[in-house]
């Protein structure tokens, strides 16, 4: 309902329809909801010239960085996703390549935002490019999720920031979401208790930006 009157308005309206409004009414049926501003926002002050995503389905968090990006005027973000069946597709986002190419060409992101249809395993090989901001909301079992870490992490900038979806997934579960076999919020759990700064924000699932250092950045 909220994404037809976004719609009309952004029609009668096309001097207020900025990009980011309009990217609003897109059909992403994503759990990340308003959070993604969270990674627009962290973009825009960040800066970054490299961009890592893992897990991207119908394009919201990628639609997002690309969006700060457009208005930095430089970066790139490498969406990586296989857009094919794995064992943590949301139900209506199996095969969601076609989706998100549509989605990023619709906002006008396409020279912001690359697609790299593979799983995060296969993107690392060979990897060299210094990471400024990662999000990882791909495989959600604590294997999983661990081996996006490890397999970027010695890639994060000095300041680089990672940024985990679902930490919260335990702590408030949803009846029709619960799964055994999720393992985000007991990973992140572990690496704020062996040092690494983390804050956890209680919205959409939970959201929890990292600072890949133990104990953090020294500034002096």
């Amino acid at each position: 309902m909220i994404a037809k009157i976004l719609s009309k308005l952004a029609g009668k309206f096309p001097k207020l329809r900025s990009r980011e409004f309009f990217v609003e009414t897109f059909d992403f049926q994503s759990g990340l909801g308003d959070s993604a501003w969270l990674l627009y926002g962290l973009a825009r002050s960040i800066k970054p010239k490299v961009c890592v995503e893992i897990g991207s389905a119908r394009g919201k968090s990628a639609c997002a960085v690309g969006l700060a990006l457009r208005r930095n005027g430089g970066g790139k973000l490498y969406a990586i996703d296989p857009h094919s069946v794995t064992t943590w597709n949301d139900k209506n986002s199996v095969d969601s390549f076609a989706i998100i190419n549509a989605h990023l060409k619709k906002a006008g992101l396409t020279e912001w935002v690359e697609i790299v249809r593979k799983t995060s395993g296969d993107a690392a090989q060979g990897w060299t490019k210094k990471i400024d901001l990662i999000f990882i909301d791909g495989d959600h079992s604590y294997e999983g999720v661990k081996a996006d870490w490890d397999l970027f992490l010695p890639h994060l900038s000095e300041f680089g920031v990672v940024v985990f979806h679902d930490t919260l997934w335990d702590l408030k579960p949803d009846g029709i979401h619960n799964r055994a076999d999720m393992g985000v919020p007991r990973f992140v759990e572990e690496l704020r208790a062996a040092g690494y700064p983390v804050i956890t924000i209680d919205q959409n699932f939970g959201v929890s930006l990292v600072q890949p250092r133990l104990g953090g950045v020294k500034l002096r």
